[in-house]
């Protein structure tokens, strides 16, 4: 009874697995954990320069994340745009204001993460959809102070 008992219970797993292998063989929603420096490293980057403010921005996959965080860890602005639920979103439009109120960055955002390399000084981020009313303006105050990075996280419903 004891032997006939264990192989059902082996038998139940394995079918178990194997659903859940199918499962997430369908959906594709499942990213690779981590990505290689290999892969990293395969990436091209290209920052671009608007009023003298390198930026440069994407993040969509495991891979162009980590070469992103990896390229721009010394950018002193990190703008991170999700939805509430965690899904990243990107075709963003962000601003972004000195604190005399003049527009000093109009740039798109491709992916979920924007970087800048701004100087020392309070700023006003503004960051709205590109093509979509979906995601209404939202706006936050940085202080980017002593070389080191901000971060600005963004988030809708």
């Amino acid at each position: 009874m004891l032997r006939y008992l264990s192989a059902v219970v082996c038998f139940s797993l394995a079918l178990q697995l194997s659903a859940v292998e199918a499962q997430t063989l369908d959906e594709g929603a499942i990213e690779k954990p981590v990505a290689t420096q290999e892969e990293v490293d395969a990436v091209l980057l290209l920052p671009s320069l608007q009023n003298g403010i390198s930026y440069i921005g994407g993040g969509i996959g495991v891979v162009e994340r980590a070469a992103l965080e990896q390229w721009a860890k010394n950018y002193s602005l990190r703008i991170e745009m999700a939805t509430k639920s965690g899904a990243y979103v990107g075709d963003m439009r962000v601003r972004v204001f000195n604190a005399l109120g003049s527009l000093v960055l109009d740039a798109p955002s491709d992916g979920p993460l924007l970087y800048l390399m701004l100087p020392d000084g309070r700023y006003k981020v503004e960051v709205s959809g590109l093509r979509s009313d979906e995601y209404v303006l939202q706006s936050r105050e940085v202080n980017v102070l002593g070389g080191k990075q901000v971060r600005a996280f963004f988030a809708w419903p």
